[in-house]
């Protein structure tokens, strides 16, 4: 084994020291947390997609009585198919695929009740609380790392 000159073994306190001016951590870890942000964050914007999807989808619905629709009813069909497509498209650059999202959507769209409706509700608020926890668990985390070195 040949070592060069300028190479040297690093102990615990310089893999410490090391570690804290460089950011470096556990690699491993690192990557289990990645993808945990990456996989909440994709939950959170299926569920928010597929919940502007069934919102749009009932207020593009049809007077079941055969009356006439307002003004206002298309306006806000309009609006909130515009929203689910902006939604859609969030969903797809946050790194959903394309089958996911249509999925989502088909399943959104086909609601029967308004329990659908709320449990698509109670979906994405849970999606965007888990986003939020996965980032906090991580943040404690990395302090915890050098609170109790």
């Amino acid at each position: 084994m040949i070592v060069s000159g300028n190479c040297r073994r690093m102990g615990a306190i310089g893999k410490w020291l090391h570690q804290k001016q460089y950011g470096i951590t556990n690699v491993s870890v690192k990557k289990k947390d990645r993808a945990r942000v990456e996989n909440a964050r994709v939950h959170s914007a299926l569920s928010i997609a597929g919940l502007a999807s069934a919102v749009a989808a009932v207020a593009a619905t049809e007077d079941p009585r055969g009356g006439s629709r307002s003004k206002l009813d298309v306006a806000l069909a309009s609006a909130t198919q515009l929203l689910a497509s902006y939604c859609v498209e969030i969903a797809e650059i946050v790194g959903a695929d394309r089958q996911r999202v249509a999925s989502t959507v088909r399943s959104a769209v086909d609601i029967q009740t308004p329990g659908d409706l709320m449990t698509l509700t109670a979906a994405a608020a849970t999606g965007n609380y888990l986003n939020l926890f996965v980032k906090i668990n991580i943040y404690f985390n990395k302090i915890s790392r050098f609170l109790f070195v």
